[in-house]
């Protein structure tokens, strides 16, 4: 017996070693959320320019009453100017690594998330407070004077809270639930401050506080009004940087700035955050394209990002700031996913836009075009014809090896009805009888007029591409298609020589993360996609292999294959990939009747899509006129048919993801890989473009 309770407590003694080992060695906080030494150094962006960008990453639906971030080495609080020139003023120094910025009211709080509370009971931390003015102080004579009277402060029962109100120096003491609370700890301020004037403090429209969120204290509290708002830095790392990370694993250099904003849903703050333009570029641009692609893709793509920015100021003026982070505006996450890639491709191009007659372009992009893009007065209408944005062919771009760039969906004629009355096309009561192409638009394959028509005869008709997208999302991606009843004839262009292979990024440098292509400056949803492989996981007309049982080497297997599949032949056993191999029924076999044909030499590149060549590496203005460059693109182009499943459905093939105007990120990436540069690449796409440094323009701000 003795023996065994020796044996048992060596076991325990080893078990709580290991128990504790195991518990000082675990992260805190969330596993998937990086910290910043993960970040390679960004500082050098940060003098790259003299404009700061405003993005808003949360704001009118998606407010909550508080927000967390956390940082390693604590924040610099100041006031943070939105609508002039966007200075920040540093007021205080905190050391917490993790604050929370709530509303200034009184707070329910379960499990570090905060919710207004509507009744003094259910309050765990209160809005009212007792105010000490100290307004003559600057920010050292506060921290002295919090310091005197803290201990005694808490001997009462109270802290005591630097504040920023009105432009001054405050100190709060407590948190209450109702103003008697706060009015009845009064007199204990005043013998606190006896020198001081005492006010009781109520919550406001306007206020913001800063919480430690594992005890609920407050911080900081900050009220000017909406005059400036409350703007949080993390202090500086070795490299400079000053990366604040966010519950969703995003890291993010500069400012976070904090205004108080009600929905009518949620009392809460919105976020916006205020980085200098170079860093805004690099962190849009990992999550537009892929950072593992091409350099001159990158380089060419930082440069209409650029000039996007620079020509889209407060394009979200009523939230009080210039951009959202999502494909409204330019999808951008911050500094959590820029590679030395990137950061090369905005320094070579650090400051350069694209100019027409002197001023800035306004560089749209999408995420493929489909062959073809369409001019933006056909796109979005007015009766100003943008000189830059004209329609382009682009034999170039592989489109039927890129995801979502090629797409076939069937509608039923309710559904098809239901789609547009959500679209806002009420006078449509019932079932489609007929959609009508009426016109295509100029130089485009891009449909502009279309009517639609019930079984009882109504009709809408939509008189510009955008229209007729936004109409049919989400059956197409784009209004490059065609459409049918029963069935649709359509073409696939293939690209013979999309390249050299030598350039194409390594699958093993993939970060599953990765969402190249996206729709970025348009209203399309980002695709997912990690390389750049066709996907057959829906019906092209064809059968998807995933609908049958196919006997291979291994086993008869089912369903999704991993990328290739075996398959035994007169020959011996064939590694196939999925894209080709097909089977063929008596239902589908129509699909592959038709001819196959080459384009003549004559029509592989038309003199409209030859672009500029830019000889000056610098971008400097005094370039010579530049040179044309040719594109040579072998290209191999098969009518097909696509048949609906019932009849009397419709079925859309189409190309494309996006509102089709200007750039297409795939194209760029298709051009980079048969060795073109980053001005060439935007000389395929934007018509008759000079590049210049923003900095020596005038009225550029």
């Amino acid at each position: 017996m003795r023996i065994i309770a020796i044996v048992m407590a060596a076991l325990m003694i080893i078990g709580m070693a290991y128990y504790i080992i195991v518990t000082l060695a675990a992260p805190s906080g969330a596993s998937d959320v990086p910290t910043a030494t993960e970040v390679i150094d960004t500082s050098s962006l940060k003098n790259s320019g003299d404009v700061l960008v405003s993005v808003g990453l949360m704001y009118g639906s998606n407010i909550t009453t508080g927000f967390e971030c956390a940082t390693e080495r604590g924040y610099v609080v100041g006031a943070q100017d939105l609508d002039g020139d966007r200075s920040f003023t540093p007021l205080w120094t905190l050391y917490e690594t993790t604050v929370a910025c709530t509303a200034d009211a009184n707070l329910s709080v379960n499990d570090r998330t905060y919710t207004v509370a509507y009744y003094p009971e259910d309050t765990d931390v209160g809005g009212y407070h007792v105010e000490i003015n100290c307004r003559d102080c600057d920010e050292r004579e506060l921290a002295n004077l919090i310091d005197e009277r803290a201990a005694r402060a808490s001997r009462y029962g109270y802290t005591l809270i630097p504040c920023w109100i009105g432009g001054g120096y405050r100190i709060r003491m407590g948190s209450f639930a109702d103003w008697d609370g706060a009015w009845a700890a009064a007199e204990d301020a005043a013998d606190l401050f006896p020198d001081r004037r005492i006010t009781v403090a109520e919550p406001t429209e306007t206020a913001v506080s800063l919480i430690e969120p594992y005890e609920n204290r407050i911080l900081f509290e900050y009220d000017c009004g909406g005059e400036s708002e409350l703007g949080l830095e993390a202090r500086t790392d070795q490299n400079g940087n000053t990366y604040i990370r966010t519950p969703a694993g995003n890291v993010y250099d500069g400012v976070f700035c904090f205004r108080r904003y009600d929905n009518g849903t949620v009392d809460g703050v919105s976020l916006i955050n205020v980085v200098p333009l170079e860093t805004y570029v690099a962190g849009v641009l990992p999550y537009e394209l892929a950072p593992y692609w091409p350099v001159e893709t990158l380089k060419a793509f930082a440069i209409t990002v650029r000039s996007f920015t620079l020509t889209n100021p407060k394009k979200h003026a009523a939230h009080h700031f210039d951009l959202c982070g999502e494909v409204d505006c330019q999808v951008y996450r911050g500094a959590g996913r820029i590679n030395q890639n990137v950061l090369d491709a905005v320094l070579d191009t650090a400051g350069i836009v694209m100019t027409y007659d002197g001023r800035i372009v306004a560089a749209y992009y999408s995420s493929s075009v489909g062959g073809c893009t369409v001019n933006a007065m056909d796109a979005w209408g007015g009766t100003t014809d943008i000189p830059y944005l004209q329609a382009k062919e682009t034999p170039w771009e592989n489109y039927m090896e890129h995801d979502n760039a090629f797409w076939i969906n069937e509608i039923s004629p309710v559904a098809l009805c239901d789609r547009l009355n959500r679209a806002g096309f009420t006078e449509l009561t019932d079932a489609i009888d007929s959609v009508e192409v009426l016109g295509y638009a100029e130089n485009s394959t891009y449909v502009k007029h279309m009517r639609v028509t019930d079984i009882y005869g109504t009709s809408v008709t939509f008189d510009t591409t955008d229209e007729v997208r936004a109409a049919l999302t989400p059956y197409v991606k784009s209004a490059n298609f065609v459409i049918g009843k029963g069935s649709a004839a359509y073409t696939e262009t293939y690209v013979t020589d999309p390249g050299t292979p030598a350039e194409r990024p390594s699958p093993d440098a993939v970060d599953a993360n990765d969402t190249p292509g996206s729709s970025g400056a348009s209203a399309a949803e980002p695709p997912a996609r990690q390389v750049p492989l066709k996907n057959y996981d829906i019906d092209y007309g064809y059968t998807n292999l995933g609908e049958y049982h196919v006997i291979t080497s291994d086993a008869i297997r089912t369903g999704a294959f991993d990328g290739s599949v075996r398959l035994i032949t007169a020959d011996g056993v064939l590694d196939c990939e999925r894209y080709s191999v097909f089977t063929i029924s008596s239902q589908t076999a129509a699909a592959f009747l038709g001819d196959e044909y080459r384009l003549p030499e004559e029509e592989a590149a038309p003199a409209q899509q030859e672009p500029v060549r830019q000889e000056n590496p610098e971008f400097t203005a005094a370039a010579p006129e530049p040179e044309h460059a040719q594109i040579d693109v072998d290209t191999v182009t098969t009518q097909k048919i696509a048949y609906a499943d019932n009849p009397e459905n419709f079925i859309v093939v189409g190309k494309g993801w996006g509102h089709g105007v200007g750039m297409s990120q795939w194209g760029a990436y298709d051009l980079a890989l048969r060795g073109f540069t980053a001005t060439e690449i935007l000389d395929a796409y934007f018509t008759g473009i000079r590049y210049r440094d923003y900095r020596e323009l005038d009225g550029y701000r």
